[in-house]
């Protein structure tokens, strides 16, 4: 029996290129959340760069933190990098950065609700309104 390995032509550039692509829309999703959250939680201007420098810095820092320590102590440190990132971006102190944490997740449900909402709605067809 012959195993049968991925070519490293086409395959694979295939494959980054769709990863490429899904961590782009990551980025922007992520950065749209941090962005929406450090707005209602700072109240001062946060541009949507610094909110993409956080979602682009904290997932590589804390993925690393993850693959090297993969237990309760990674989950906090990781944590606890994701916070002083929104405290050193936003320029806010602890108190801040906690509440944009916790704003992202707010935010993050709501949006994740709304296009869920539309997306049921693509499939099952919207509802039309007579005489429109």
């Amino acid at each position: 029996m012959q195993l049968a390995l991925p070519s490293l032509g086409t395959g694979l550039l295939a494959l980054l290129i769709g990863f490429l692509i899904v961590f782009i829309i990551y980025l922007l999703v992520i950065g749209f959340v941090l962005w929406l959250a450090g707005e209602i939680v700072v109240g001062r201007r946060v541009t949507f760069g610094e909110a993409l420098g956080i979602a682009a810095v904290g997932t590589f820092l804390v993925g690393g933190i993850l693959a090297l320590l993969p237990n309760i102590i990674g989950i906090l440190l990781g944590l606890l990098i994701f916070l002083l990132l929104v405290k050193h971006y936003f320029k806010t102190g602890w108190l801040g950065a906690v509440g944009v944490g916790i704003m992202a997740i707010v935010v993050g449900v709501v949006l994740s609700f709304l296009l869920g909402t539309l997306a049921l709605a693509a499939i099952f067809g919207l509802p039309s309104i007579p005489g429109f």
